[in-house]
């Protein structure tokens, strides 16, 4: 339940990912590193999944994962709380079958699901435990998880950017986004209420809900090109959770 009557949810759905920050967040793909699309890319043919298996994005946004994955002609579930964000995946993956719904309770049957892949999601939620807990229920015996997220509780460190931080942030902001970077307004509303999980936090929680084995990931968004070194938030590590649901 949310405190002091902060709804996150719908914040982050009607305030956070409208349409403006929906297009923005689309334009932002375009300077995304060609490492991290390729380490999905091969995460997929690892997997070696027959083409009948459907695979849940949870937290499709405008759907970055469901176009990699229709690439390798498998079923995919793209779910996301925004309903600007899933209007511009409409557009960039036509086919995926597309739902509106909450990460922390995913409007699926029990083992349904033989892969989920989620980008940037679980620190986005109020309770990511909950996420967890939904994820580990929808999925099939022997089915496989990727889960990635950013440490986002460590600030920026000093001298990890050419530009100074707050410039750099309003220039990605105006010349990529092209918007004002109004939406940290929201977030200062919403931080109070996100616990952003961290891998270690994710790894216990799954630990609880009988997850043996999990594998962590480092760094797959490197910034190669001086366009990143210049203007990305190399501070923030990302990193990868892969677990399979073994029973």
């Amino acid at each position: 339940m949310e405190k002091e009557g902060i709804n996150v949810k719908k914040i982050m759905a009607e305030e956070r990912w409208n349409k403006r920050n929906a297009r923005a967040y689309e334009r932002f793909l375009k300077i995304t590193p060609k490492d991290e699309g390729q380490f999905w890319e091969d995460a997929l043919v690892e997997a070696s999944m027959n083409k009948d298996v459907t695979i849940l994005d949870l937290g499709t946004g405008t759907g970055f994962l469901a176009r990699i994955i229709f690439k390798h002609n498998f079923n995919v579930i793209g779910l996301d709380i925004s309903e600007d964000m899933l209007a511009v995946a409409k557009k960039k993956a036509p086919d995926a079958t597309l739902v509106r719904g909450d990460a922390e309770r995913i409007p699926l049957k029990d083992d349904s699901v033989d892969l989920i892949v989620s980008r940037w999601v679980l620190w986005t939620l109020p309770h990511p435990g909950s996420a967890l807990e939904e994820v580990v229920r929808v999925l099939k015996p022997d089915g496989r998880v990727i889960l990635c997220d950013s440490d986002t509780k460590n600030a920026l460190k000093p001298g990890t950017s050419t530009i100074p931080g707050g410039f750099r942030s309003f220039l990605m902001d105006v010349v990529i986004g092209w918007r004002l970077p109004t939406w940290k307004r929201v977030y200062k509303k919403m931080d109070p209420h996100l616990p952003r999980w961290g891998h270690e936090e994710i790894s216990c929680k799954l630990r609880e809900l009988g997850v043996e084995e999990t594998r962590v990931v480092y760094r797959i968004n490197k910034r190669r090109s001086l366009l990143h070194r210049l203007i990305s938030h190399s501070g923030l590590e990302q990193f990868i959770v892969i677990f399979s649901n073994k029973r």
